[in-house]
C-alpha cells in the first residue's frame, strides 16, 4: 500500500511539472512569432476653392481607374459636397452626371420660379433693382448675398433621408469637414450631427453665403483657417494621404488683386494660405490640377473643370496603381445609404418662427403628420413655403423615432420692413423712378402691405393691403387705392398731333380665392375716377378736343379670373398665361367742362351714364422649342356694352409690360396710340437667345378695333385678311441686373411711318 501510494504521489507530482513547463514552452513559442501588421490607411483630402472644386470628380475617377477606395475622407468647402456625397456612396460616375445636369447659376441664386410663387405675390417679384431691409429703424443688411435656398433644397435630396448615421464615421467611408466659429474664432471639424447642416456650414463663404447657425455657434467656410484638412484626416487613422488641392494660390502679384472681390476673398483666407504650407507637407500624393485660368466662381465652366481633373489624376495614375498594387487594392464602390421611397412623418416642427404662427408655415407646406412622404413631396412643400415670400430661407431636416419621422422646417422670416427701389427709362413713356414700401405682419399675422410710387414724368401710386383668411388660408382679403396721371400723344396715321392728360383713381375692397400657386379667383367692389384734359396744342388744330375736361366718378364691382404657369416676369420660356376680367360699372357721374360744346363728340357729351360692362380676355402660351429658341402665341379681347362710357376705353400699341387691364401692347403703333372701346388681336412672338440672357426677337400682331360690338363683330365675319391691321417689331431684350432692356423697330400696314422703341428698368 505505501508502494501504491508513493508511486501515485510521485506521478501527479510530475504530471503538474510536465504540465507547468507545457504552458511556459508554448508562451516562449508564441512569443516568438510576429504580429501581421494590418493594412495600411488611405486617406483622402478634397480643398475648398468654388467652382475649381468639381475637380475633385475628375481625381475621384482616376482613383477609382486605379482601384483605390480612400478609408476616409476630409473636405471643405465645395470639397465637403463631393466628399460627403462620394462617402456616402455616389460613385465618380454618378458624381459627374449631376454636374451635368446641375443649372449652377440658378442653383447659386435665390431667385425662384415664378409658377412657384403665390398669385397675389407674383406681379411684385423679380420688380427692383434694390431690396433693403429696415429693422428696428435701421437698415438691416444681410450676412451674405446668396442664402443658399435653392442649392440647399436641390442638394437635400441627394442626402435624403440620412437620419441613421448621426456619427459621420459610420458613414460607408467615414468623412469629417471643416468650417470656422465667427463667435470664438475656433476651426470646428464636424464629425458627428446632421451631415448636411455640416456640409452647408463648410461651404459658407464670408460675405457669398449667409452664415449657419448651429447651437451657440455662427459658422462660415472652413477654407478661412483650414481649407486643407491633411493633419485631420490623419487624426481619424490614415497612413497614407493623397490630397487634392485647388485652392487658392500663394504667389499672387498686385494685379490679381485688382477689384473689391478680390481683395475681400483674398483678406478672408489669408490664415489659410498659412495654414496650407503646413499642411501640404504632410501628403504623400499631392494633386494639383491645372485649371487654365479659370477661377471659383467659373461655374459656368463647370465640366471643363471636371475634365481638367480628370487630367491631373491620370498624369498621377501610375503613382496610384503602384500603390494599389502595393497594398492589393481593387476598387469597390462605397454601399450606398438606403434611400427609401417614401418615409413615416409621425410630427412636424417649426424653428426661429417670430411673427408668424406655427399654423401658418404648416397649413402652408401642405403637409399632414401621420402620413407617408416622399422627397419630392417635401421639396414642394419647402417651395409652397418659399413662394409665399415671407421667407428669406425655408429648409428641413429629419429626427429619427421609433415610429416615423419627426419633420422639422427650419424658416428664417423676412423682415418685416423692405425699402425696394428700381430706376426706369421709356423713350414713349418718360424717366421715372420705381419706390416701394412692403411691410409683412405689421398691423395683424399672416398680412401685407404695399405703398408703391412712380416718382416720374407720368406718376402714379398703389396702396394694397392684403390679409390672408379661412383655416386652409386660401382667402385673402383685400384693400386697394390705385392712381396714375399721364401726358399722352394723340396720333392721327402715325403722325403726333397734341397731347392730352389722362387721370385714374380706383379704391375699394375685395376677396381672392387661390386654388394653389398659380390661380386665383376673385370679385371686388370699388369706385373709379377718370379724367381726360386736352393740352392747348391739341385742342387747336383737333375739333374733337377743343373742350376743357371730361370727368367720370364711377361705382361698380369686378369679377377676375387669373392664371399663371409661367417661369418668368419679364422673359417667360415656358407656361401659360390666363385673365378674364369682367367689370360692371353700376353707376356713373359724368362732369363735362367744354369750351364749344357744338363740335364737341357727341359719345363723349352724354351728361347721363347708363350702366355699363366692360369684359378683358387675354391668354399667352409659351414654349422654349430648343435651348434656343423660345415661341409666344396670345390673343386679347376687349368688349363693351353700347352705352361704355369713359371707363370702357382700351388704350393700345406699343411694348410696354403693365398691370393696367385698359392698356394692351400692339406691335408697330406707339404706346396708347389707338383708342378704342373694341378689339381683338393675336400675337405671335419668337426669341431666340443669342447669349445667356441676350436674345434677338420678333413680334407680329395681327388686329381689328371698333366702336361697338357688332362693328366687331361684323368686321371679322365678313373682311378680308388684308382689311386687318398689322404691326411688327424686331430687335434685341436683354434679363440685366438694371431690369429688362429693349431696343425694337416697328411698323405696321396702315402708315409709313416706323416707331422704336427703347427701355430700360423694370415698369411700374
Amino acid at each position: 500500500m505505501k508502494s501504491f501510494n508513493f508511486f501515485a504521489t510521485t506521478f501527479i507530482k510530475d504530471k503538474i511539472i510536465f504540465t507547468f513547463l507545457f504552458i511556459v514552452a508554448s508562451i516562449s513559442i508564441f512569443a516568438q512569432v510576429p504580429e501581421i501588421p494590418s493594412k495600411p490607411k488611405i486617406g483622402l483630402v478634397l480643398s475648398g476653392g468654388g467652382a475649381k472644386g468639381l475637380a475633385h470628380i475628375g481625381v475621384l475617377k482616376a482613383l477609382e481607374e486605379a482601384g483605390i477606395t480612400p478609408d476616409y475622407i476630409t473636405g471643405t468647402s465645395m470639397g465637403s459636397i463631393i466628399g460627403s456625397l462620394y462617402a456616402i456612396g455616389y460613385s465618380a460616375d454618378e458624381l459627374s452626371l449631376i454636374n451635368s445636369e446641375l443649372d449652377w447659376e440658378k442653383l447659386l441664386s435665390d431667385e425662384i420660379s415664378l409658377d412657384k410663387i403665390l398669385m397675389e405675390e407674383k406681379s411684385e417679384s423679380k420688380k427692383y433693382l434694390l431690396k433693403i431691409p429696415i429693422k428696428d429703424k435701421k437698415i438691416d443688411l444681410p450676412g451674405g448675398l446668396i442664402e443658399g435656398q435653392q442649392l440647399e433644397n436641390y442638394l437635400s435630396k441627394l442626402y435624403w433621408p440620412l437620419t441613421d448615421h448621426e456619427n459621420f464615421d459610420s458613414l460607408p467611408i467615414p468623412f469629417h469637414c471643416m468650417s470656422v466659429d465667427l463667435i470664438s474664432g475656433h476651426t470646428i471639424e464636424h464629425k458627428s450631427g446632421d451631415l448636411f447642416s455640416a456640409v452647408r456650414a463648410s461651404m459658407s463663404v464670408p460675405s457669398i453665403f449667409t452664415p449657419v447657425s448651429m447651437d451657440s455657434m455662427l459658422l462660415v467656410d472652413g477654407g478661412v483657417a483650414r481649407n486643407f484638412a491633411v493633419q485631420e484626416v490623419i487624426d481619424m487613422g490614415a497612413d497614407i494621404v493623397i490630397g487634392v488641392h485647388v485652392g487658392f494660390e500663394n504667389k499672387i502679384t498686385k494685379k490679381d488683386l485688382s477689384s473689391l472681390t478680390d481683395v475681400l476673398i483674398r483678406a478672408t483666407v489669408l490664415s489659410d494660405v498659412h495654414d496650407a504650407k503646413i499642411q501640404i507637407p504632410k501628403v504623400d500624393i499631392l494633386v494639383v490640377p491645372d485649371l487654365k485660368g479659370l477661377g471659383s466662381s467659373d461655374f459656368g465652366s463647370a465640366l471643363q473643370i471636371e475634365l481638367y481633373g480628370e487630367e491631373a489624376g491620370r498624369e498621377h495614375l501610375a503613382e496610384f496603381k503602384v500603390l494599389a498594387d502595393s497594398l492589393n487594392l481593387q476598387y469597390h464602390p462605397a454601399s450606398k445609404i438606403n434611400q427609401p421611397e417614401k418615409i413615416l412623418i409621425s410630427d412636424i416642427q417649426i424653428e426661429n418662427l417670430q411673427h408668424l404662427s406655427a399654423d401658418f408655415v404648416t397649413i402652408k407646406s401642405g403637409i399632414e403628420k401621420g402620413k407617408y412622404l416622399s422627397n419630392r413631396d417635401i421639396q414642394k412643400a419647402v417651395e409652397f413655403l418659399y413662394g409665399t415670400q415671407y421667407f428669406t430661407k425655408v429648409t428641413y431636416s429629419l429626427q429619427k423615432k421609433q415610429v416615423g419621422y419627426i419633420l422639422v422646417f427650419n424658416v428664417k422670416e423676412k423682415p418685416r420692413a423692405f425699402f425696394k427701389l428700381a430706376p426706369t427709362f421709356d423713350n414713349e413713356i418718360g424717366t421715372g423712378v420705381v419706390t416701394n414700401l412692403t411691410l409683412r405682419n405689421f398691423l395683424v399675422p399672416s398680412s401685407r402691405i404695399l405703398l408703391s410710387l412712380n416718382v416720374a414724368e407720368n406718376p402714379g401710386a398703389k396702396f394694397e393691403l392684403n390679409k390672408l383668411l379661412g383655416k386652409n388660408q386660401r382667402f385673402t382679403h383685400q384693400y386697394f387705392l390705385n392712381a396714375n396721371n399721364s401726358k399722352l400723344p394723340y396720333y392721327n396715321r402715325g403722325d403726333e398731333m397734341g397731347n392730352y392728360k389722362q387721370s385714374h383713381f380706383d379704391g375699394g375692397s375685395g376677396i381672392n380665392y387661390s386654388f394653389g400657386l398659380n390661380r386665383q379667383v376673385g370679385i371686388r367692389g370699388f369706385y373709379e375716377f377718370n379724367g381726360i384734359a386736352p393740352n392747348a396744342d391739341l385742342a387747336a388744330i383737333q375739333a374733337e378736343a377743343n373742350f376743357e375736361s371730361y370727368k367720370t366718378n364711377e361705382l361698380g364691382y369686378r369679377l377676375n379670373y387669373s392664371h399663371n404657369t409661367t417661369d418668368d416676369l419679364y422673359f417667360p420660356k415656358s407656361g401659360i398665361k390666363f385673365n378674364i376680367l369682367f367689370n360692371h360699372i353700376l353707376n356713373s357721374n359724368v362732369h363735362l367742362k367744354s369750351n364749344n360744346i357744338e363740335n364737341f363728340n357727341e359719345d363723349l357729351a352724354r351728361l347721363q351714364q347708363d350702366p355699363f360692362f366692360t369684359l378683358c380676355f387675354d391668354y399667352n402660351w409659351y414654349k422654349t422649342i430648343s435651348k434656343k429658341i423660345t415661341l409666344n402665341l396670345g390673343s386679347a379681347i376687349g368688349l363693351n356694352s353700347d352705352d361704355a362710357g369713359l371707363s370702357g376705353f382700351f388704350w393700345l400699341g406699343g411694348a410696354q409690360i403693365n398691370d393696367h387691364f385698359n392698356f394692351q401692347p400692339f406691335a408697330g403703333f406707339n404706346y396708347g396710340e389707338i383708342l378704342t372701346k373694341n378689339f381683338a388681336l393675336g400675337e405671335a412672338n419668337v426669341d431666340f437667345e443669342i447669349i445667356s440672357g441676350l436674345y434677338l426677337f420678333a413680334t407680329t400682331n395681327l388686329g381689328t378695333f371698333a366702336p361697338s360690338f357688332d362693328d366687331l363683330f361684323s368686321f371679322i365675319t365678313e373682311s378680308s385678311f388684308n382689311d386687318y391691321c398689322m404691326g411688327f417689331s424686331t430687335g434685341l431684350k436683354y434679363d440685366s441686373l438694371f431690369g429688362p432692356i429693349k431696343l425694337a423697330i416697328a411698323d405696321n400696314n396702315k402708315d409709313d411711318k416706323t416707331r422704336v422703341y427703347f427701355s430700360v428698368g423694370f415698369p411700374f
